[in-house]
């Protein structure tokens, strides 16, 4: 029995192309895993009517959610921070709540019309609360950045509307 001591030839390197699936392959579970990230972490947003989302605002504070309401008439177009904002009195089975939405409201946002907010509880005042006709002024707002008007089938008049916002039991 003889030990061969030659040297052995060397392993040669991988090469980068074989890499290359290696990384994609990588890079593709690490955007799957973010794109999951984001749409289950949307979807486990709880949903509150107005009355329930007030009721439970020291739970909630700087907590997001999804709250559904009517907005009530005397809307006030600003800016706060530099960016485009809304505010307004929300309301639902007589219970108000202020807000402010960034960004631009979705395109048939009106009073009467019931909609969906994404946000989340504020503590403060802002001086657009004040001037609203039906203001809560409870030292509370809704600061909300996506909005969808909540819509099914049924054609609904103006008169409608105008049921919706009289449901509220608007502040003599």
């Amino acid at each position: 029995m003889t030990d061969d001591l030659a040297p052995q030839p060397t392993r040669p390197d991988k090469s980068p192309r074989r890499r290359a699936p290696l990384i994609a392959t990588v890079l593709l579970l690490l955007g799957v895993g973010a794109v999951l990230f984001v749409t289950l972490g949307d979807a486990a947003l709880i949903f509150y009517e107005v009355d329930e989302a007030v009721d439970k605002r020291e739970d909630l504070v700087e907590k997001r959610f999804r709250v559904v309401g009517t907005p009530l008439p005397g809307i006030v177009e600003t800016r706060i921070g530099g960016e485009s904002t809304v505010v307004f009195t929300f309301c639902a089975g007589g219970v108000y709540a202020d807000v402010a939405h960034t960004g631009d409201p979705a395109e048939l946002f009106q009073p009467g019309v019931p909609v969906v907010l994404q946000g989340k509880w504020v503590t403060g005042f802002l001086a657009e609360i004040e001037s609203l006709e039906n203001s809560a002024n409870d030292g509370w707002f809704l600061l909300t950045d996506h909005m969808v008007v909540k819509h099914d089938n049924d054609y609904r008049t103006d008169k409608d509307r105008v049921t919706d916002i009289a449901s509220c039991a608007l502040k003599e």
